[in-house]
């Protein structure tokens, strides 16, 4: 252990060695005296021969005193203040809604056992490394029949759907999510959504950093490890549902 320690401050200083060097200004070398010792500059004294021969010396120097200006036509003026701003009271009150403007959202509520389950799967294989943003269409496929109102769809007809949600995997393990939602076979709109999310690397990466860092100093060369990616295979299959 005392080893460990001692190559890294050895390390550490191999590092620092550049800010110990001494820096040679060649323009103060030069120009500075040898001895190093100050040169005092004495001061200098312009004689103005104009000024000299011109003036007068025994003229008194006169000063300026500060003197408070009153602006008669401001002091005579009745109507002062002309401008004031009204003082206004505001006061808060309570919305009451009456029971005639008053709409309750509408929430859809289905019993498993009067819906149609429809099961689905994705045509090609998807992948939040792939470049897919919000809203891109996403097709999926039936796995089997399906009766939905008056007309049959066989196995295999296109399901649309769109990503509603994709976040990207980060340092610090963190994984990738994406969500995909708004299925529909042609005007007929399927309840549910797929939500995936890639493998979470933090759970393992957090403490593998701070013990690393604590005994080594090595846990920062482990922040960079991003999180898994989401996936969604075809042959992985998904039950939608659809009420008439």
């Amino acid at each position: 252990m005392c080893k460990n320690i001692l190559v890294w401050l050895i390390c550490l200083n191999i590092l620092s060695l550049p800010g110990y060097c001494v820096i040679d200004d060649e323009f103060i070398t030069k120009t500075l005296p040898k001895n190093n010792k100050v040169t005092h500059i004495s001061q200098i004294n312009y004689y103005d021969e104009f000024v000299e021969n011109t003036l007068d010396k025994n003229l008194p120097v006169r000063e300026f005193k500060y003197s408070n200006i009153k602006d008669s036509f401001a002091e005579g003026n009745t109507n002062k203040n002309l401008y004031t701003k009204p003082v206004i009271d505001i006061s808060e009150q309570e919305v009451v809604m009456s029971k005639e403007t008053f709409k309750p959202k509408k929430v859809v509520v289905f019993s498993d056992e009067n819906a149609i389950s429809v099961k689905i799967g994705i045509k090609k294989y998807l992948t939040t490394r792939q470049k897919i943003d919000d809203g891109d269409y996403v097709e999926f496929e039936t796995k089997s029949e399906v009766k939905l109102g008056n007309k049959v769809y066989p196995a295999g007809t296109l399901v649309k759907a769109r990503v509603e949600l994709v976040s990207r995997n980060k340092i610090w393990g963190v994984p990738s999510d994406i969500t995909i939602g708004n299925f529909s076979i042609d005007d007929k709109l399927l309840i549910g959504e797929i939500d995936k999310i890639g493998a979470n690397r933090s759970l393992w990466l957090r403490p593998t950093v701070c013990l690393l860092t604590l005994f080594f100093g090595l846990g920062t060369l482990f922040i960079p490890v991003r999180g898994g990616h989401a996936k969604i295979l075809p042959r992985q299959i998904y039950t939608l549902h659809y009420v008439n």
